[in-house]
C-alpha cells in the first residue's frame, strides 16, 4: 500500500511493522511509530487507517479537502480516516501511534461511501476493544488472537463507515451543546489529573450546562453516547493506560495512582473495557521489535 510508504516517508522508520495474515486475501498492516511532532502528508490514501494513540497529551490536527478536524489526545483514543481522499495530519508532542492500515477492498461500499458529516468516522467501545486486541495479540505473538481480533475490527470499522454521522442533527434532536460537553469533559479531565480527586458528581456537572441533573444525564448519553459516569471510568482506564508505558510501574502501582480502589478491580474494570489485562497491555506497550 502507498500510503504506508507515504507515512514512513513523512515519519520516519515505524519501532515495528507487520503484515497481518489474510485468510480472504487482502492486505491490512500494523505499524507502531514513536516520534516527536510530525506532518503527514498522504496524497491520495489508499487505504482505510484505524489510528490508535497509547500516549497522552500530542495535539492532533488533520485537513481533508476544505474540512478539518483538531483535538487533543489521550492514551487510547481511536480515529478511523476514510481511503480515497488526499489529507495531511500535523502533529504537536510526543507521539506513541499504532496505526492498522486496511485494503478498502475488503471493507465493501461501506469504505468508498460518501464523506458526509464529521470528517472522521465515530469511534465505539467496540471499536477501542478490537484495535487494542489487535495490537496486544500481535505484540505478544498470539496467533489465534490476532486473527480473531482482526475480524472483529474489519467488522467494527465496516459498521462505522456504514453508519450515517451527522453531529449536527443529532444535537437538534436534544443534545448538549459542543461548549456544554466541553466544560463537562473539562471538570471530568481535572478531577482525572489529580490522583486524590473524587470525580464530579452528577449536580456538579449539569451545573456546568444549567439545567438539571436528570435532563443532563439524558441529553449528555445522546450525545456522547455514554452516560457521565461511563465517560469517569473511561478516562480513569485511560489514565491507566498511560501509566502502563512506565515499565518500572507494577500493576498495584498503576491502580493506585489511577484512583482504583483495588488492583483486583482494576484488572477486573480494565478488562471489561478493552479486553485485555493490564499486564497483557504493559507487555505488548513495552515489546520494542
Amino acid at each position: 500500500m502507498k500510503i504506508v510508504q507515504q507515512t514512513i516517508a513523512s515519519l520516519g522508520s515505524p519501532m515495528w511493522i507487520d503484515q497481518l495474515e489474510q485468510p480472504y486475501g487482502s492486505t491490512a498492516v500494523l505499524a507502531r511509530w514513536r516520534h516527536v511532532n510530525g506532518r503527514l502528508q498522504i496524497s491520495t490514501a489508499d487505504a482505510v487507517r484505524v489510528c490508535l494513540s497509547l500516549s497522552t497529551g500530542q495535539q492532533v490536527r488533520h485537513a481533508e479537502r476544505d474540512r478539518a478536524l483538531s483535538k487533543g489526545v489521550l492514551a487510547g483514543d481511536v480515529l478511523v480516516l476514510r481511503a480515497g481522499i488526499p489529507a495531511e495530519t500535523a502533529i504537536e508532542g510526543d507521539a506513541d501511534v499504532v496505526q492498522v492500515f486496511i485494503e478498502p477492498e475488503s471493507l465493501g461500499q461501506a469504505a468508498s461511501k460518501t464523506v458526509t458529516g464529521s470528517l472522521s468516522s465515530p469511534t465505539s467501545d467496540a471499536l477501542k476493544r478490537a484495535v487494542i486486541q489487535l495490537f496486544v495479540a500481535s505484540r505478544l505473538d498470539d496467533r489465534r488472537s490476532r486473527c480473531a481480533a482482526e475480524v472483529r475490527l474489519r467488522q467494527t470499522v465496516r459498521d462505522l463507515l456504514a453508519a450515517s454521522v451527522d453531529d449536527e442533527r443529532r444535537h437538534a434532536h436534544g443534545g448538549l451543546t459542543p461548549m456544554a460537553i466541553c466544560r463537562a469533559e473539562r471538570l471530568i479531565a481535572e478531577a482525572m489529573d489529580s490522583p486524590n480527586s473524587a470525580p464530579p458528581t452528577l449536580k456538579e456537572l449539569a451545573a456546568t450546562a444549567c439545567i438539571s441533573t436528570n435532563h443532563f444525564i439524558r441529553s449528555f448519553r445522546q450525545t456522547r453516547g455514554m452516560t457521565p459516569h461511563q465517560l469517569v471510568m473511561a478516562r480513569r482506564c485511560q489514565r491507566a493506560m498511560e501509566l502502563l508505558r512506565q515499565p518500572n510501574l507494577t500493576v498495584a502501582d498503576v491502580s493506585d495512582a489511577a484512583g482504583y480502589s483495588s488492583p483486583a478491580y482494576f484488572i477486573a474494570s480494565f478488562r471489561q473495557q478493552l479486553g485485555v489485562t493490564p499486564g497483557a497491555y504493559q507487555r505488548a506497550v513495552a515489546r520494542k521489535g
